[in-house]
């Protein structure tokens, strides 16, 4: 009796360990699989996708060009065919200038971001727009190349 029983622990942590190992941020594994294959990583704020490489912005300027454009809402598309329709877009700015100017700039950088996704469809109650300036850079600001990479905004996936 006692074999059965401690055979039935054991399983049990078994699964619940298993399960900890599979963290998929509170998302099916389509889901998961579909984020992983855009470039999202599960990190602590959730499934984030950097964009500098994929929309750079000019210095001083949060305009989305057309052909940047046309990928953000084939984003936008794949990510309501999965129903991943909460999202948050955090804008910031390189660090040259004043930081009350640049947490203005990075605010209208997630919103020009934010707008591509509204007029695919999404919900303004579902989407969460912030600027946080130069305060969270990925690269230090040391040359132009860092400073270009730092202009940015991610999308942050809201389980």
């Amino acid at each position: 009796m006692h074999k059965k029983t401690f055979s039935a622990l054991l399983m049990i942590i078994f699964s619940i360990s298993l399960t900890g190992c599979m963290n998929l941020g509170h998302l099916n594994y389509k889901q998961a699989r579909m984020l992983k294959k855009e470039g999202f990583v599960l990190n602590n704020e959730g499934w984030t996708l950097a964009l500098p490489e994929r929309l750079l912005f000019n210095f001083d300027d949060y305009r989305i060009q057309n052909h940047q454009k046309e990928k953000l809402t084939e984003l936008s598309h794949q990510l309501q065919k999965y129903d991943l329709e909460k999202l948050k877009f955090t804008g910031h700015t390189d660090n040259i200038g004043q930081s009350t100017y640049n947490y203005q700039l990075s605010q209208k950088r997630a919103q020009s971001v934010a707008d591509v996704f509204f007029a695919e469809g999404f919900k303004t109650q579902n989407v969460q727009i912030i600027g946080r300036g130069s305060d969270q850079p990925i690269v230090s600001n040391d040359s132009e190349e860092n400073r270009a990479k730092n202009r940015r905004v991610n999308i942050i996936i809201i389980p």
